[in-house]
């Protein structure tokens, strides 16, 4: 007698710390002979693995699993992730076709309610998650290229963030775990990985490891060509540690270090570490120490009593840094944080133009540092590579014109790009060390009919926006 086999669709809401979950759920259900479809169609068990950051995460994430279910039909439909873990009593009231609600890191058990068809079944911590390793997994990022996550909850409690309530308090994975799990992946065709956590300059504290410790046996794994780090605390990272971890083999000079704002007077309220003058001389050495540096932030505007003076302390902090990626949100108020209940809230016009007058800024500030690495050669992976599918037409039709119209090396340089597009030549999407996957822009290349995603490519910088670079590969 012969069995049908089952597949499971993941819909992943929220950060790429999510999409590593969601890869460990993946794991679980491949493990138990489950296969996974990038098709919803054809599944009959969907995942959703929600985030519940911010009232925008939670609004998307609820809208998902009313439209999941709403078209279940006599699927297994399984919600878990941050929003879960939180609320799943509530999603099992409001939405009653849900089979599974799951917190986060319940892996195994959300996985055997799933298969079992238990119906109407939780399984959510009451306070800290359990934390499983994810060394088996598949990838929901391209073959050549995974997030890692090293840790697990946050000890730094900013007085805006929910994450030490929705994940608990840092676990690290110890380093030898890690290792494993990089050397598989590298065995099956990986070879950039970039690290993630809720907090990586908090690494290891606790368990006698660091992340050098860690960062040095990565690097001595055959054929792994990229480590990027993401989320360093500048104020729990001194600028002489940063610089020591730039020079370790296959750290690339790329660092994500999100400072929220730069008012020291909003940073005390914010609970967050350092101070504007530290952390500017925290950028200014790295700056004169390693001028290849790409730096990577996170401003929010608009936190519980921020006036214009505050602002202009950030727009002055970011003209003095410029950072090469900007990333802006806006402060929403989360139950149970102590900002909730702070006064003086800007209204939200007022926010939107402050988030606007920031965003203005670094698209100037990105386009000049852009357009100052024209005719630079760097090595550059391939992501994807362009079809004639419709998805990719129009991804090449918002692309492309508006790098057409940047800043070029010179005119012939731009008019060979044009005569390229216009008559339909292949392009391919990829990423030097300037571009993190899946968070900032991107290389776009003219190749001929045997470039394939993962392959590595010599190519010379020759057009740019502040978000994207056109580069001719060497020939």
């Amino acid at each position: 007698m012969t069995h049908a086999i089952r597949r499971v669709y993941c819909h992943t809401l929220g950060c790429d710390k999510n999409l590593v979950d969601s890869e460990a759920l993946l794991g679980r259900f491949a493990d138990r002979g489950v296969v996974a479809v990038d098709d919803p169609e054809r599944a009959d068990i969907w995942l959703v693995n929600t985030c519940g950051f911010i009232e925008a995460a939670r609004h998307d994430s609820e809208e998902a699993i009313g439209a999941f279910a709403r078209a279940k039909g006599d699927r297994t439909l399984v919600v878990t992730g941050c929003l879960a873990q939180e609320h799943g009593v509530r999603i099992q009231r409001d939405h009653p076709e849900v089979d599974v609600v799951g917190g986060v890191g319940e892996f195994d058990r959300v996985v055997s309610a799933a298969l079992a068809g238990f119906a109407d079944w939780l399984a959510v911590p009451a306070f800290e998650a359990s934390y499983e390793g994810l060394i088996r997994r598949p990838l929901l990022t391209p073959a050549h290229v995974a997030f890692v996550k090293i840790g697990e909850g946050c000890n730094q409690g900013c007085t805006f963030c929910r994450i030490p309530l929705i994940r608990g308090k840092l676990r690290s994975r110890p380093v030898d775990e890690i290792t494993a799990e990089v050397r598989q992946l590298v065995d099956q065709g990986v070879r950039e990985v970039q690290l993630v956590s809720q907090n990586t300059s908090d690494y290891g504290r606790g368990t006698g490891e660091d992340l050098e410790a860690l960062l040095a046996s990565l690097a001595a794994i055959d054929d792994l060509r990229r480590i990027r780090l993401l989320y360093l605390y500048a104020g729990l990272f001194p600028a002489e540690r940063a610089l020591r971890i730039l020079e370790l083999p296959h750290v690339v000079p790329y660092l994500d270090l999100p400072v929220q704002h730069a008012s020291r007077r909003i940073l005390r309220a914010m609970r967050r570490p350092g101070d504007p003058d530290r952390a500017a001389a925290f950028f200014r050495t790295l700056r004169r120490e390693r001028p290849d540096v790409v730096l990577r932030s996170t401003a929010l505007v608009g936190f519980p009593g921020e006036e214009e003076e505050d602002v202009e302390e950030l727009l002055d902090f970011l003209a003095e840094v410029e950072f090469d990626h900007l990333g802006t949100y806006r402060y929403s108020p989360e139950a149970g944080t102590p900002a909730a209940e702070l006064p003086d809230r800007p209204a939200g016009e007022v926010v939107a133009d402050r988030e606007a007058r920031v965003t203005d800024l670094q698209t100037e500030i990105s386009g000049r540092r852009m357009a100052a690495r024209l005719g630079e050669r760097h090595e550059v992976v391939v992501d994807r590579v362009l079809d004639d599918g419709a998805d990719d037409r129009t991804h090449r039709e918002e692309l492309v014109p508006g790098l057409l119209e940047g800043a070029w090396r010179d005119e012939g340089a731009r008019g060979r790009a044009v005569a390229w597009n216009d008559r339909g030549g292949r392009l391919a999407l990829g990423r030097s060390v300037h571009f993190g996957y899946d968070l900032d822009g991107m290389v776009v290349l003219p190749v001929d009919d045997g470039v394939a995603a993962g392959d590595w490519l010599e190519a010379t910088f020759t057009g740019a926006t502040p978000w994207d670079v056109w580069a001719d590969p060497a020939r």
